[in-house]
């Protein structure tokens, strides 16, 4: 009741009392040097959706499997029979109401094809999300992540300060440069899309250190990051 109330009154209060209005103004008038872009996506017309509907069709009877599900704008662009999607989220959207640790826990026998990671923005979240996801992933499938190139400070700060935000999950990206027997490229492009397939005997490499390391260490580690286009990405995706 509450939440519908919400939505009739909304039009009717001015932006400022907004709390988040509120602070995008603050930021932009007394933090504009941590707003500002320091890294730029390839302009072109491709959003995440493409690349998971790319992998998607690579399998004959595909099961899908997405952490962060939120409003459903990912989930319900897929284009597979309601049994075979499994849409995970402890607050909104999908089709199952839990967190992914409860997900995998009581889920550990199901595999999957595709899995799209997008949950909380969190590093240590997001590593726990890709380990389970590497165990729950069927042999040839594909793991894909969003949120891994922020642009800013703002962008990549833990805990949040602006409405667009990756996190700091791009730490989850440089331990996947470092893991053995994988083939990772990133996207450069929708805040950086992470696209993971697997090869016998593979091992996620955790790398501690990052753990308190910011947006300044994000910077020197971009410069090796395996970038790639869009055409490009869509290519890797199809090759087995």
């Amino acid at each position: 009741m509450i939440k519908i109330l919400k939505k009739i009154i909304k039009p009717f209060i001015p932006p400022i009392f907004f709390s988040d209005v509120r602070r995008e103004l603050i930021n932009y008038f007394l933090h504009n040097k941590k707003i500002t872009h320091l890294i730029k996506y390839e302009k072109n017309f491709y959003k995440r959706h493409a690349f998971i509907n790319k992998a998607i069709s690579k399998y004959n009877d595909c099961k899908y499997l997405e952490i962060g599900v939120a409003d459903n704008n990912v989930f319900n662009s897929i284009p597979l029979k309601i049994q075979d999607k499994f849409g995970v989220d402890p607050s909104e959207g999908g089709n199952y109401r839990m967190t992914s640790n409860e997900f995998f826990q009581k889920h550990e026998n199901i595999k999957f094809d595709v899995i799209f990671i997008d949950g909380l923005h969190h590093y240590e979240q997001c590593q726990e999300d890709c380990i389970n996801a590497m165990s729950a992933l069927n042999k040839n499938g594909i793991i894909l992540f969003h949120d891994f190139l922020p642009r800013s400070y703002f962008e990549e700060n833990v805990p949040r300060k602006q409405i667009n935000w990756t996190g700091n999950v791009w730490k989850v990206a440089v331990e996947l440069m470092n893991s053995k027997n994988v083939d990772f490229k990133i996207c450069n492009i929708d805040m950086g899309v992470g696209i993971l397939k697997l090869k016998n005997g593979f091992e996620y490499k955790m790398m501690p250190e990052l753990k308190d390391m910011n947006y300044t260490n994000f910077l020197e580690f971009y410069k090796n990051f395996p970038l790639i286009n869009s055409e490009d990405a869509l290519d890797f995706i199809s090759q087995d």
